[in-house]
């Protein structure tokens, strides 16, 4: 489903007219606001596999700061390909006392912590500083960015499953109308909590099940 037909579809259950753009109304470019925000929750809701890429970083002598990505991404796992062991994340904190308050090392990396960014690049720094090339590799989660409400989007497909995202925004878009001729705020929102609920069984069970964590709640 592409933004567009995903704004439409919305507009059809609130008994609305369709559009040929985003912009077309001042109330489709409300509802593609309202889809926007469901494809954030939606794809924040669940390490979704159709959004997992991996990013590989290659090392340069006495280098430990490198640009990483320019969308949100939250990374799963990382590994340092070449030397064959888990890299360990770590907080600020540490890395400067490991920087400034111990004696910093040159070596094959094992630490890496997030440093800033460079313009639009969200930064790695790695630890100790490599001293070669090596390929430190990174299990991500990319999530996709906010679509433009100018038309220009229109034609993006939705990654993540559709019909959560149409149901959250028209949940959405019920709670700011205050009713849609008897649906109410709860049942719209209990309808898109089933079925993002059982779009995330469903991608789950395409993982192994030591891959997944349960908490009572």
């Amino acid at each position: 489903m592409t933004f567009l037909e995903a704004i439409n579809s919305v507009l059809r259950r609130l008994r609305e007219d369709t559009v040929t753009s985003s912009n077309s109304t001042d109330y489709s470019k409300l509802i593609g606001d309202f889809v926007n925000q469901a494809i954030h929750e939606c794809e924040h809701a669940w390490d979704w596999n159709c959004l997992q890429e991996l990013i590989t970083i290659t090392t340069a002598a006495s280098d430990d700061l490198y640009d990483f990505h320019t969308a949100d991404t939250k990374i799963i796992y990382a590994i340092n390909d070449t030397k064959d062991w888990v890299m360990r994340v770590i907080p600020d904190s540490m890395h400067f006392r490991l920087e400034y308050l111990d004696t910093p090392i040159n070596d094959s990396p094992y630490y890496y912590s997030f440093r800033g960014k460079n313009g639009n690049y969200s930064q790695i720094k790695l630890y100790p500083t490599p001293t070669g090339v090596e390929s430190i590799r990174f299990l991500t989660v990319k999530y996709t960015p906010e679509k433009a409400i100018d038309g220009t989007d229109d034609s993006d497909s939705i990654v993540v499953p559709s019909l959560p995202v149409v149901l959250n925004a028209y949940a959405r878009a019920v709670a700011e109308r205050g009713e849609d001729g008897g649906i109410g705020i709860n049942k719209a929102d209990m309808d898109y909590r089933t079925t993002l609920a059982d779009a995330i069984s469903m991608d789950a069970s395409l993982n192994h099940p030591l891959e997944h964590s349960w908490h009572v709640i």
